[in-house]
């Protein structure tokens, strides 16, 4: 599935609740923050979409950086995040499947730290939650 593909699912899946994109200085803020470069695929949704929802629960999005107030921004889920230090940026949670992170570099999604992999990208993260 391309990152398009994904998006539309997005769009479809989440309509009541989707975003309008997030600025590239909010992006660049962010990196620049941890020291990371996030994924293509990421930075795309970000910047086209920057908020949805997958079954009710938020891929995290870019609030203010860094966050000063608990939520679900990017900044505020990851300002403690040991996996950080490997590259791993979590950007996702739910009660049912766990705590998604993105590695920086190649993109994989892992489910529950560095071991497990969920998906080879973005893309077929948001196929495998939406069609799952």
């Amino acid at each position: 599935m391309s990152i398009e593909q994904a998006l539309d699912k997005l769009r479809i899946h989440s309509e009541e609740n989707i975003g309008e994109g997030t600025a590239e200085s909010e992006i660049v803020k962010l990196e620049t923050a941890f020291g990371i470069k996030l994924p293509d695929e990421f930075r795309i949704y970000l910047k086209e979409i920057g908020y949805a929802e997958i079954h009710g629960d938020e891929i995290y999005s870019i609030y203010e950086v860094p966050d000063e107030t608990a939520c679900n921004g990017l900044h505020w889920m990851n300002k403690d995040n040991e996996l950080l230090k490997e590259g791993l940026i979590e950007f996702f949670s739910s009660d049912i499947d766990g705590t998604f992170y993105i590695h920086q570099n190649s993109g994989k999604v892992f489910l529950n730290g560095n071991e497990d992999i969920f998906a080879e990208s973005f893309s077929e993260f948001v196929g495998k939650l939406i069609d799952d």
